[in-house]
This record gives structure tokens, sequence and C-alpha cells, in this order.
């Protein structure tokens, strides 16, 4: 274990020695900010140059519907904005406070949009979601960032969507199906970006607890103090947001148990810059659902999960996740005057992951029968070379990673357009562990499969380095046409006394970039229409499983790019909010292992093309009814075969009816996922898959559900208690339980399969207190 202590000692150090970097950067950036601030006027007000998405909805007039009730901008699910140069679809705190439970994470609420689908068999958020896809692209092969911050993890660039910020705490979430300008940032941008923005310190001084009850056992309680504008801090204004979260989850024997800590403070400084601090503290347990034989589902049901039984691998408390994070950045925005604006962010997060499970839970069959050819048997050897004995076999893993970064970004506004340049830097350090363990026996290490218990034990480096230039150029009145490049640097270094799926003590060290070009033509016809159309390339670094062979001389593959061509239109008035799109993209330089043992190594074998057409429509009626809907068709399939690949859904579909007047508000939404093929039929016996056998993989058909919410808002009903809140959300009506994908196979090959949560309802109560 002297391995693992010394890898928590570097945790620690890695903690501490990237706090104390933030803070004098922020001191550093607060002074450099401040000073020519004193000398600016109240007419050179800053603005929010956070250019990696899109923060506005329009221009002219038509900007301040989507803050208008009873307009249908304001109350479409999903809309598109108005000043979009790509594929982007936009859902506001307006419908995510109304139509979504407490427990939702940002995952949940992308799904409202276009060509988005996710997997939580546990409840929503209640357990890391499957996913999410867009357009076929999988978690890790698209862009994630919170307040503008790319987050991820550096071996897959995947993310965890139980993680960082609540429901409560996210303010709108924006989702950019495409590669964006060069002045986008992030691991991933090539699938496209969601982009999460938390709440902002509101006008008015108030408390607001709040509470959830509902199915599962769930409970949820937390308060929320908004100070208001306090003027002997110059108009300096905070939020600050506690929660807990408590559930048992959809399936059986599978809580989760939350605790999140979230503060923003936004301070003027002078008159023309702005200064904002967060700070998000998030740490959760629970025990997590890996999907359920054919056999268990027919017997335990569709919300089989895991069992109670001590001597078993899929015992609750041996597959367990005890996951601590946190979030903390300054932002500096400020008007130099001149036409001259500045943006600056330096940040750092931290994610740390300790794990049990059991080494094939779920893969032991019935009570009572024999146990599957090719199960892990419930055997362990206490020593090296030991004797085995009964025992309960699992593995004990740890992530532990901290990133500390910046984004810098300068604008210079001419009468014919605007240039921008900037940099995007970030390092994070990851320590991976993992070791065979007896569950049974306080995880002592478990030596049934030879001298060495240990799987993996890797630490490895991230750097990347993103300068970009970009400019906007205004030929006519309404014309904008955005070029630029970007180039995209990654450097990766791994020292791994033990590499994954080699065993061995291996290093590596290489740096990949590539010049990334992007073109976009916007045209305004009026203040509620306008289209664009957008060319640019993509770009992703190899992930870290890339290294997991024998001979690392022997990689020399090309990284995965695209090229992205697409283009739309959005229009919005009082009445009518519509928007439509058509895309095109092709992945280049796909990955794939080939060889075996000592010979294997990966190579480049061809390329896959995405391409779809997507559109989104609300219409509102005068007298506070809202139809909408929208949805995506995509294709994606590998150029050398036309084989579709797996995971991808071949569309989705979002529509319903709302209704919003005097207090009172309505929904229905009937959420439609196309049919996707899995990639896995099962294994031996068992490789005539229960799901459909459409060739080349396992098929699973489309599926619906349908969500209901309904509430009621108090208005005046004392001068210091205004707008209390109840309301109703009822998941899945139909309690469609169906099997609805797979988590691949256990050890004898048997399908692990997902089926949807059944029926839900819950009642919330929020009572903002205003002093």
């Amino acid at each position: 274990m002297s391995g693992l202590w010394g890898t928590r000692r570097r945790a620690a150090l890695r903690s501490v020695c990237s706090l104390r970097c933030l803070y004098l950067g922020l001191g550093g950036a607060i002074g450099i900010a401040a000073a020519p601030a004193m000398a600016q006027t109240a007419s050179n007000a800053p603005v929010n140059l956070d250019l990696g998405s899109v923060l506005s909805v329009g221009t002219g007039s038509a900007a301040d519907l989507v803050n208008t009730p009873g307009t249908a901008p304001y109350e479409a699910p999903s809309k598109a904005p108005l000043n979009a140069s790509q594929p982007t679809s936009q859902v506001t705190k307006n419908t995510i406070s109304n139509m979504t439970t407490g427990t939702e994470s940002y995952v949940t609420i992308a799904t409202l949009t276009p060509s988005v689908s996710a997997i939580s068999p546990n409840g929503p958020g209640l357990q890391e979601a499957n996913g999410p896809v867009m357009r076929g692209f999988q978690d890790g092969q698209y862009n994630v960032t919170f307040d503008g911050i790319p987050v991820g993890d550096s071996n897959d660039f995947t993310h965890h969507s139980t993680s960082f910020f609540t429901n409560q705490q996210i303010g709108q979430v924006i989702v950019d199906r495409g590669p964006g300008t060069a002045s986008t940032v992030g691991d991933a941008t090539f699938g496209g970006t969601m982009s999460i923005r938390t709440i902002d310190p509101t006008a008015q001084r108030s408390i607001t607890p709040y509470g959830e009850w509902g199915s599962w056992g769930t409970n949820i309680g937390g308060a929320t103090l908004n100070t208001g504008a306090i003027q002997s801090a110059n108009g300096a204004s905070a939020v600050v947001d506690a929660e807990h979260i408590a559930s048992n989850g959809g399936k059986t024997n599978t809580p989760q148990e939350r605790t999140n800590f979230f503060g923003k403070v936004v301070i003027p400084v002078g008159t023309s810059t702005t200064v904002t601090l967060l700070a998000d503290y998030n740490r959760l347990f629970q025990s997590f659902d890996t999907g359920a034989t054919s056999d268990q589902i027919a017997l335990f049901g569709p919300d089989y999960g895991n069992n109670t039984d001590p001597t078993s691998q899929a015992y609750y408390r041996y597959n367990t996740d005890h996951i601590t994070n946190d979030m903390e950045y300054i932002d500096v925005q400020s008007n130099f005057g001149n036409g001259f604006l500045y943006d600056g962010k330096i940040y750092t997060y931290g994610y740390y992951h300790h794990g049990l499970n059991g080494a094939d839970a779920n893969g032991q069959g019935l009570p009572g029968q024999p146990l599957p050819a090719g199960a892990v048997p419930n055997l362990v050897a206490y020593t090296p070379g030991g004797a085995l004995v009964t025992g309960v076999p699992g593995q004990q893993m740890m992530m532990d990673y901290r990133s500390v970064g910046t984004i810098q970004r300068l604008e210079k506004d001419f009468a014919w357009g605007d240039l921008m340049a900037g940099f995007w830097f970030d390092h994070q350090v990851n320590t991976r562990f993992q070791q065979e363990v007896i569950l049974n026996a306080g995880n002592v290490p478990n030596y049934s499969n030879g001298t060495n218990p240990i799987d993996r034990l890797q630490h490895n480096q991230l750097y990347t380095f993103q300068p970009y230039g970009q400019f906007d150029w205004k030929p006519i009145d309404g014309l904008t046409v955005t070029a630029g490049v970007k180039y995209a640097m990654f450097r990766r270094a791994l020292n791994a006394p033990v590499n994954q799926g080699t065993g061995l003590a291996q290093g590596f060290d290489h740096t990949w970039g590539k010049a990334l070009p992007s073109v976009e033509l916007k045209y305004s016809f009026n203040p509620n229409l306008s289209a664009y159309v957008q060319g640019a390339e993509g770009f992703l670094a190899p992930n870290l499983n890339t290294l997991y062979i024998e001979n690392l001389s022997s990689t020399t593959f090309k990284p995965e790019t695209t090229i992205n061509f697409q283009g739309g239109m959005a229009y919005q008035d009082q009445h009518l909010a519509l928007s439509g799109d058509i895309y095109t993209i092709h992945f280049e330089n796909f990955l794939e292992k080939v060889g075996s043992g000592a010979n294997k190594y990966y190579t480049n074998v061809g390329g896959t093309i995405y391409r779809g057409i997507e559109g989104e429509a609300a219409y509102t009626f005068d007298f506070g009814l809202t139809a909408f809907a929208n949805a995506g068709y995509n294709q994606a399939f590998r150029t050398s075969t036309n084989i579709q690949i797996t995971q991808a859904p071949q569309g989705t579909a979002n529509f319903g009816l709302i209704y919003d007047r005097d207090g009172i508000y309505a929904s229905v939404i009937d959420q439609w996922t196309g049919g996707e093929y899995s990639g896995n039929t099962g294994i031996g016996a068992y490789a005539s898959s229960p799901a459909g056998g459409k060739s080349p993989g396992g098929w699973y058909d489309p599926y619906n559900v349908v969500n209901l919410a309904a509430g009621y808002t108090f208005n005046h009903l004392s001068p210091n208690l205004n707008q209390v809140k109840l309301k109703v959300n009822v998941d899945n009506i139909t309690n469609n339980q169906r099997v609805i994908f797979d988590n691949g196979t256990d050890a004898a090959g048997q399908l692990w399969y997902y089926t949807l949560p059944g029926v839900s309802a819950f009642v919330s109560l929020s009572v903002p207190i205003n002093f």
C-alpha cells in the first residue's frame, strides 16, 4: 500500500499548491484590472466577453422577448438564439425551475434540445447519466463548460453529471451543436459544446428556503441567500446556496446522498470593471446500478439494482462511489475605452473519486442456481501464491485530479467590425489507481490472480494550450462575416509504475497540435429573423487508453479530426419561436486497436459521416397556452462500410403543451428517443441478445417517456413574502419500464440491461422572503 499512500500525499500537495497559485493569481488580476478602471466613465460599462458560448438571444426589440412572460421565446422549453451562428439551443431558468425536478442535472436538462439523448436508469440525477449523446457523438467527444471553463477527465475527456453544480444552481444550459468559432476553447470541441451557466445574484435581497419530497424516499432541503446590491460596497452583490439531497434511488438498493455549497460574488470596480468570484464544493455518496441480466429482470422486476447479501458481489455496500469536487474562479471583465474590451479568468477545479465494485457484480446468476460458466467465483487469496478460500472479490479504485488554468480574451471594436485574440491554458494532474481486494474483509489485497494485486497505478498530466485570433467583418448592414484560426496543442505525459492493460512500468511523453480554421456568415434580415452558414474544423487529442499497449514506440497515429458544414435560421416574435438547421460532419482518422499482446497498437482506420436535420418550434396563444415541438434526425455511419455506429440514437423529439398564466404553470412533454445499436450481443452461450438482433450489434427500438409538471405561484402574500411557489412533477406517467440499452456484459457474457425507471412523483416548495 506504500504506492497508494504516496499517491495520496502527492494529491494533497497538488491541491495545496494549486490553490496557492490560484489565490496569488486572483490578487494580481484584481490589481491589474482595477488600476485602469478608475479612469473610465459610466458610459464605458463592462460587457460579458465570454465568447465560448452564446449568451444573448437577439438584437433590438426582439432581445427582450426571451425575458417577457407570455411570449413564445420565453415559454419555449428550448429555443435558438437570434444571434447564433451555428445550431444552438438554449434552456433558460424559467424552464429549469418550472419543468424539471430538483434532482435533475445538466444532462437531463440538455435532453430538452434537439439531437441530445441520455439514459438515467436510477431516476433523474440520482446516478451518473449514461451519456449524454449529441448527434451521435459520445461523452468525451464534445465539450462541457461551466461558466465558460472547460471541464473533464484528462484521461478520456468525459464528464460526471452528478458533480459540481446542482439543479438549483444552474441558470441556463446552452447546447452548441458544432465546433464553434476560433474563440471556442476546450479539449473536445469538435462534437459541440454544452455550456452550463450558474445563477447570478438577484437585485432583490432575500433568503429562499426550499424543499422537495417524492418517490424513492427522495428529500431535498436547502436555502438560497441573495444580498442584493450592497451600496456601501459600490453595489457589490452575492448569492449563496446550500443544499442536501438524499434518495433511495429508482432501482433497489441504489441510494444517493449529496451535499453542495455554492457562492458567487459580483464586485463592480470603478465604473467599467466587474470582478466575479465563484466557489463551489460538492460531496456525494452513492451505490450505483451496473444493469441487470434478463434473468434477474424476469425474477426481480425491472427496478432491480443491487442486493442486500454481504456474501454477494452485488451487495449494495460493495458497489459505491465517494466523490468530492470543487471549483473556484475569478473573472475580470473590463472596458478599457476606445473599443478595447477584456475578459480574463483564472480557475481551478478538482475531482476526487474513491470507489468499490464487485469483480462481477450482477454476473453471478440467480439465487440457488449454479454459477454461470465463465463467471468470477467467490474465491480469494490473502497472500501471494496462497490458497484460494471463500471470499468476495472486487476492486478498489481511486481517481484524483486537479486542473489549474486561465482563459484570457481581448477584443477591439472598429466601425467595420471587431478583432479578437486570446488563449486558454490548462494543466491537469491526474492519479489513477485500482487494485484487487477482498470486499468482505475490509478491502485487504486479493492475490487470487498472482503476486501483484494492483491493476493500475498511473500519474498522468495533460497540458493544453489554445491561442486564437478571430475577426468579425460587417461589410453591409445585417451581414457579419466571422473568420479565425485556433491552434490546439496537447501534451500528454504518463508515468505509470503499473500501466493499465499491460501491468508494466511505463512512461510516455508526446505533444500533438493542429491549426483549426473556421468561417461563419450570419445575416440578420430584421431584428426577428436571422440565418447563418458555418464551416469549421475540430480536433480531439488521443485518449489515455491509446497508451495501454506494450510497445509505446509504435504509437504513430494521427489525432481524430472533423470537418463541419452546417447552416440554419432562427425567427422569434411575440407568438412564434422557430428555428431549423441542416448539417454534415466528416469525422476523420478514426482510431482502432489492431494486433494483440506485445504487437498491439492503435492506428487510423478511416472515418465516419454524421449528418442530419434539426428543428424547433413554439407557438403561444393569447390565453396563456403554448404548443411546442423540436426534433433531430441523425445519421452516423462508417465511411468504409456504411455501417451505422453504435450508441447513436437515430433521432430525438420533444413535443407537448404549456399553460402559464396568472400564477398557474402546467406542462406535459413527450420525449421520444430513436432506435440505436449498442454493439453488444452477448458472448458465447449468451450471444443471442433478447433486445433484438439487427446486425451489426444489439438493436434497441425507439421509446417514449411522458412527463407532467404543474405549479402555482402565490404572489404578494405579504410585503416580505412574494412568489411562494408550490409545484408537482410526475415523470414517466405511463410507467414505461422497458429495456432501453445495455451496459456491456458480465464475465460470463450475459448482457447487463438498463431499464427506464418507473413512474415517480415529486412535490416541491420554495418560499422567498424579502428583507
